[in-house]
């Protein structure tokens, strides 16, 4: 057996290699190369490689990893994709030592290291892609969801996180992350989102993340600092078939989740406007609007607070936007050809009702507005308000 990096083969053709986590790790090899063809397979040696592995050596309990994968050149591009070839020993050691999403709820767990560089990159330069990560794929709900974190090389925090879609969740299902209350919907805003939660009301997780604390001395320690989670409601209509909430984003961070579990809270999302002749179509919006929510807080704020950014991803005219939210046979008088740059959106809700009691919006657009023979408009805005 033998030391060998990638830098030994690869470092003269690829200077950027030389400040690439490859630079560092050290694998154990017998020959001159663990690449035949484009096939990869050598273990990485932790022990060799110093302190840059320790953290991952502690919390695996061994000395070596056995990597399979590919190695490619072609178009003057190294492409360097490893992975774990022995999932189970690495999902035994993490479920003994990783508390919360370890013991029982860990199914699999995973390394791999993902690097790209070129020949026109230099020493100064980083590789296009340079990537060492730790996967761990636990049992969620009726499903499974992968969490992803870049390898500690240093004792210290590290958050560890993955995001989800279309991935249905109710609020038992998170108890285990509150093991100081076992109960998960303790820490959900229920009574403050009003009329847009209930019982029935279905729910989506739209990311999970847990911060960790590892120390390697004396002994190994790996403690939970909090958890971030992030929860959608979809298709929440708020006016007409026209706009919609999708989703309504409650995100969630909960501290000293071992003892008295404290959580804070906030929403975020997505507003949707659809095309009149799809009403209710929210899968394909012709705009959309980034999210903005202010809290009610009665007496004296007693309604949501709702505004968003404008979105034209199909650079769509002004008369389309009036035509969805207002009707399609509603005409301001202008013309198909104008060039929509702006169109802001604010809403207030009755928190008791849901309904909207006021809104308005603010459109600014651009084009040839032949108003004289001899003068031409190029650009205007407008804006509506509405209250009930």
């Amino acid at each position: 057996m033998s030391n060998w990096k990638f830098t030994d083969q690869y470092g003269s053709t690829y200077p950027a290699l030389a400040n690439s986590i490859l630079s560092i790790l050290v694998f154990d090899i017998t020959g001159t190369s663990p690449v035949t063809g484009t096939a990869f397979s050598a273990n990485l040696d932790l022990t060799a490689t110093g302190n840059a592995m320790n953290v991952l050596a502690k919390l695996t309990g061994v000395t070596t990893i056995a990597m399979t994968g590919t190695v490619t050149t072609d178009n003057n591009t190294l492409s360097v994709n490893l992975q774990a070839s022995d999932t189970t020993a690495l999902t035994t050691a993490l479920a003994a030592c990783i508390p919360i999403i370890g013991g029982q709820l860990l199914k699999s767990a995973g390394i791999s290291i993902v690097t790209v560089t070129t020949t026109q990159q230099t020493s100064s330069d980083d590789p296009t892609t340079d990537e060492i990560d730790l996967s761990m794929t636990i049992a969620l709900g009726s499903g499974t969801g992968t969490l992803t974190t870049q390898i500690p090389m240093s004792d210290g925090f590290f958050h560890i996180s993955a995001t989800f879609t279309n991935f249905g969740i109710g609020l038992s299902d998170l108890n285990f992350l509150v093991p100081g209350s076992n109960d998960f919907s303790s820490c959900f805003p229920a009574t403050q989102l009003g009329p847009y939660y209930n019982n029935q009301t279905k729910l989506e997780l739209l990311s999970l993340g847990v911060t960790l604390y590892v120390s390697t001395s004396p002994s190994l320690s790996v403690v939970v600092n909090g958890v971030d989670i992030s929860i959608g409601i979809t298709n929440i209509p708020i006016y007409k078939q026209a706009l919609y909430l999708d989703p309504l984003a409650v995100w969630i961070n909960v501290a000293n989740v071992n003892t008295t579990p404290a959580p804070t809270w906030g929403l975020e999302g997505n507003f949707v406007l659809c095309n009149y002749n799809r009403p209710g179509d929210t899968a394909n919006p012709d705009f959309s609007f980034d999210l903005q929510m202010g809290f009610p807080n009665p007496p004296n704020e007693p309604n949501f607070s709702l505004s968003g950014n404008f979105d034209n991803p199909y650079n769509q005219p002004v008369s389309q936007i009036v035509s969805d939210l207002l009707g399609q046979a509603t005409d301001l008088g202008i013309g198909n050809n104008i060039t929509l740059q702006k169109f802001d959106f604010y809403s207030d809700a009755d928190v008791t009702t849901g309904t909207i009691s006021d809104f308005g919006f603010e459109i600014a657009m651009s084009g040839q507005f032949g108003i004289f023979e001899n003068f031409s408009l190029e650009s205007f805005s407008l804006s509506v308000a509405y209250s009930a």
